[in-house]
């Protein structure tokens, strides 16, 4: 079988860096409690004994060919430590038991292979036959292959051994043998445990076979602790340290591992000095070099289907060999299993074109990177990782089509690449953020052929934006339908933006919480706001399409532009801007349900509600003070438009102040609310030239001038009339009429 793993070349990490170990058979037999001490923090201590602070291990598995023996590797008897022949293969007896005390522990654990390209046709008791990489790899495999998958370090190569018995161009084809085999046989490319002498020795064609480098250099072997392994580098000591690996463009410290000093002394093993190493990042940056779960099926399959999965294969027991040491502890093997929430899963066969459906249960992993079809069409995935600065910027790449028809997608960073589409049909995803790639002609994008559920993620906001590149930006297509956007209420203030174009349909806003567009939309179908808000803030075009907004149920707000006609019906809220801005509808506005206004008396200044056409009142006007003391010689507009319409039937609070009163009526002539005294005054009157004049103060404009006219007789009644146009001025200008026997004039308000 083949398959393809993710392994990234290491680079510079800002994050705490972790400290490991390596053992063998070496070490002898490490107790449980030496491994729980390895594993406990420096400050912890049991029983007087303070732990190590290691959090990985590599661990031999085996060295040599699969044929013959090798007695000088460690555990045999005395009197019988010199014998070699054939390949010379050794398996480490403490092997098994180490990983699984390891594990057990909460050590990150992996197997290493001491390889052994010295053995040439020429070496004693080899039988004219030289050792090759592929038959190394395949005593590996023999011996640790049951550790190589999901849960586990990647395997390592190491290569300290065969320079002077081998060209540069030999040495760099066994290497390459080794990475072959192991990556065709187990889907992943073995990490390379190499020395300066020997990085400078092998030819550049060997980087890629192995991509991770654990790099040895010890520059203080008589004071380890005094090797600055959290800012330090291999290369500060040695120069020539990484060989081919710091070759451009890669990184100028390329190293994952770093074996810093074989000479440790460390609490859980007293019997001498120990080899110790560092990573260059925290853990989330060590658990990218763990074992990925790799679909392994040529045919289409479930996701629940343990066979599918490497982690799903059964373990094979290692090979028990001709001249080997006895095993020191039980067997014990990994359990097969579906990928977990340290896996890094990877959706891939690179010889044809499968789907794969994840349609029930609840699954947990770390990462996902997807070059197969994937359909969710029920069940849970959650995608676990969040970034970290030693890691990747994201948790899910999809590189093939991925279609959600029902179940839950958890993820924090997902990215869309150019040319594909994620299609949303039914179920829930709640993100952080999906980028879409940009391309030329064919960027990521969104298709939804359905209504969907969007949640943020942990209180954030879920963001769908371009990710950074040039070319055309991603969209999200409504697939000409009017599609329902269902929005979990989080907690901030915004719940999901959606940063680039919507095209193609139209929008139903459903849900608590609080949907943002910031681009220019090119829908035509329409939106509606039914429950929750809708915040229009694009700076360009029209946020929602060029289609009637109807606002029913939730609520419409934001600083943008909207190109079609506005209706907020009874049951819907208007509340322009973001504390204090304007939204602008290029169309007629009407308004029959809540309009909130916020204004700030100290600034004089307020929220506007732009309609380039009508403005049509109705409904409840509730206005807001954020700051200052509302006055007299306050004008506030409101509202903008070519010509205004109706009335509101409330407005709240009742009064603006003590003593003042709102002046609505400008509001029909040209969108402003005033404010008023509503203490009583005289009126002041002349008679001029048949001419009887009016007048009062300028902060009482909004009182209405009302007159009675009644026969002598009858005096004083209650027929009173406003007098036309006097509640838009301070004045009233009126002819005596001789024939009138009477005029009796007040002031009112309202």
């Amino acid at each position: 079988m083949a398959a393809t793993a993710v392994l990234l070349v290491a680079a510079p990490a800002s994050a705490q860096r972790v400290l490991g170990i390596d053992v063998s058979t070496y070490q002898g037999d490490l107790s449980p409690t030496s491994w729980a001490t390895f594993k406990r923090a420096t400050n912890q201590q049991v029983s007087g004994v303070f732990g190590d602070g290691r959090d990985f291990v590599f661990i031999r598995a085996s060295r040599g060919g699969t044929t013959g023996e090798d007695h000088r590797s460690g555990g045999y008897p005395v009197g019988d430590r010199t014998l070699t022949n054939l390949s010379q293969r050794y398996d480490d007896p403490y092997f098994v038991q180490n990983i699984t005390r390891a594990t057990a522990a909460g050590l990150l654990a992996g197997p290493y292979h001491f390889v052994r390209p010295d053995i040439i046709e020429t070496t004693g008791n080899s039988g004219g036959i030289a050792n090759n990489g592929t038959d190394e790899a395949n005593h590996m495999i023999e011996m640790a292959g049951a550790w190589m998958r999901p849960g586990y370090l990647l395997p390592a190569f190491d290569l300290e051994a065969g320079q002077a018995q081998r060209t540069s161009a030999q040495l760099t084809s066994f290497c390459i043998e080794f990475s072959d085999r192991i990556y065709q046989v187990m889907g992943i490319r073995p990490m390379i445990y190499i020395n300066g002498n020997y990085a400078s020795y092998v030819q550049a064609s060997i980087v890629p076979a192995f991509p991770v480098l654990w790099s040895a250099r010890w520059p203080n072997q008589n004071d380890p602790d005094s090797i600055p392994v959290q800012t330090g580098h291999p290369k500060d000591s040695y120069t020539p340290i990484y060989g081919p690996w710091d070759d451009p463009p890669n990184p100028v410290n390329p190293w994952t591992f770093w074996q810093y000093a074989s000479t440790a002394q460390l609490n859980a093993y007293t019997a001498g000095p120990i080899d110790v190493d560092v990573a260059q990042g925290g853990l989330e940056f060590i658990k990218d070099f763990y074992v990925p779960a790799l679909w392994l099926s040529d045919s289409n399959g479930l996701w629940t289907t343990l066979s599918n999965w490497s982690s799903g294969q059964a373990p094979l027991a290692p090979v028990v060999a001709p001249g080997q040491l006895s095993r020191v502890g039980p067997l014990t093997l990994p359990t097969a299993r579906l990928p977990g929430s340290n896996d890094t899963v990877v959706l891939d066969r690179p010889n044809t074109n499968v789907t794969i459906t994840l349609g029930s249960g609840t699954h947990n992993i770390r990462k996902l990177y997807v070059r197969e079809a994937l359909n969710i069409t029920n069940g849970s995935l959650v995608i676990n990782y969040i970034p970290s600065p030693d890691s990747t910027p994201i948790a899910a790449q999809f590189s093939a089509p991925v279609t959600m028809s029902g179940g839950i997608l958890n993820v924090h960073t997902l990215q869309v690449d150019a040319t594909r589409t994620f299609t949303l049909g039914g179920g829930a995803l709640t993100f952080n953020t999906i980028n879409l790639m940009p391309d030329s002609s064919a960027p990521g994008k969104i298709v939804m052929n359905g209504n969907f559920t969007f949640n943020p993620l942990a209180g954030g906001i879920a963001t769908i934006t371009k990710s950074l590149g040039s070319g055309n930006a991603g969209t999200i297509d409504l697939g000409g339908a009017t599609r329902s956007f269902s929005i979990g209420n989080g907690l901030g203030d915004v719940d999901l933006s959606a940063d680039v174009t919507i095209s193609n349909g139209g929008i139903i806003k459903l849900g608590a919480g609080t949907m943002r567009v910031t681009a220019a939309n090119s829908y035509t179908a329409g939106t509606t706001v039914s429950a929750g808000k809708l915040l229009v803030n694009n700076v360009s075009g029209s946020g929602t399409g060029s289609g009637v907004v109807t606002v029913d149920g939730g609520t419409l707000a934001g600083t943008g532009a909207i190109t079609g006609p506005l209706n907020v019906l009874a049951g819907g809220t208007l509340s322009p801007g973001s504390s204090i801005g304007t939204l602008t509808i290029n169309n007629a506005v009407t308004l029959s349900g809540t309009t909130l206004m916020e204004l700030n008396a100290l600034t004089r200044t307020n929220d506007v509600v732009r309609g380039r056409s009508s403005v049509t009142y109705g409904g409840t006007l509730i206005v807001t003070n954020l700051a200052g003391t509302i006055t007299t010689s306050n004008a506030f507009k409101l509202f903008s438009g070519a010509s205004y319409d109706g009335a509101f039937a409330a407005l709240t609070p009742a009064i603006p102040g003590s003593g003042l009163g709102w002046n609505t009526n400008t509001l029909a002539s040209d969108g402003s609310l005033r404010i008023l005294s509503t203490t009583p005054v005289a009126i002041a009157s002349t008679i001029s030239a048949g001419a009887l004049s009016f007048s009062w103060p300028l902060d009482h404009i909004g009182w209405r001038l009302q007159v009675q006219t009644n026969s002598i007789s009858v005096g004083l009644s209650t027929n009173w009339v406003d007098v036309p146009n006097s509640v838009l001025t301070n004045q009233v200008v009126l002819s005596i009429d001789p024939a009138i026997d009477c005029a009796f004039y007040r002031l009112v308000y309202p």
